[in-house]
């Protein structure tokens, strides 16, 4: 399994609101057009839509991706799996208590590759998962 880290990003809130709003992808549904979102990230996923416990969204070129949550260790971990890929793919949000209502995070994206297609995917997948953590940082928490 191959692992692509984000930076450590900073989170002016404190780690239980936080995980509460991660945990749950339904708490979202009120901010997907958010102007937080920088422009190209919003024109590659387009409409994105939030379950319970999903989110789907569209990964050129792949298509129409669901990540569904399968595992929760409050306050500090997340574990969301994409259905229906045909390779194995995880996201996983590590939370830590940075103190003064700041929560620190990590976005761990595994995906399992073949050494053919890794070349291709690499770099587009560290990318991602930076980008990832930088967004976890802008979401308005306190409006979701």
């Amino acid at each position: 399994m191959d692992s692509f880290k984000s930076d450590v990003v900073k989170i002016n809130h404190c780690i239980d609101k936080v995980y509460a709003k991660l945990s749950t992808p339904s708490s979202f549904k009120n901010i997907a057009n958010i102007a937080a979102l920088p422009e190209d990230v919003k024109q590659r996923i387009g409409e994105i839509e939030f379950g319970d416990d999903s989110i789907a969204f569209n990964a050129n070129p792949i298509g129409k991706v669901e990540l569904r949550v399968v595992e929760r260790e409050e306050p500090g971990r997340i574990v969301m799996q994409a259905v229906q890929l045909p390779i194995p793919l995880k996201v996983i949000f590590s939370l830590s208590d940075a103190g003064n209502d700041t929560t620190e995070a990590v976005v761990d994206i595994q995906v399992e590759l073949n050494m053919f297609i890794r070349p291709m995917v690499q770099q587009p997948l560290t990318d991602g998962a930076k980008k990832f953590g930088e967004l976890l940082a802008m979401l308005p928490y306190d409006a979701m």
